[in-house]
């Protein structure tokens, strides 16, 4: 064992039960749209809708279709700090298994 490994710690967003909690915190919210970066330009590609979590897969509907649709053991997930939406990457099932990175903007209720 190289010295390197020996102090390399798995991060716990590595983890499979991480990423299940981070999908169920992301899954309670509505949805306001969801944006994708495409070069230097970020394009809405969708708007109004919601997240589910079915049979392992992470699911984001907008405009009364699928989106994205991923494994949850796959979904690296994180909030933005404004804590307005979350950014997604993951292979999108839905698009061949492409890894895509999406940002999922919620509905905001004062």
């Amino acid at each position: 064992m190289s010295l390197m490994n020996m102090f390399k710690k798995k991060k716990p967003e590595d983890s499979a039960s991480f990423r299940m909690e981070m999908a169920k915190k992301i899954a309670v919210h509505r949805l306001r749209y969801v944006t994708e970066r495409e070069g230097e330009t970020e394009l809405v590609i969708g708007r109004d809708g919601g997240f589910n979590i079915r049979n392992g897969e992470f699911i984001v509907s907008a405009d009364n279709r699928v989106i994205f649709r991923c494994n949850v053991k796959e979904l690296q997930a994180s909030e933005l700090l404004s804590k307005e939406g979350a950014i997604l990457t993951a292979p999108d099932l839905e698009n061949g298994g492409a890894v895509r990175t999406i940002v999922v903007y919620y509905v905001y209720f004062r």
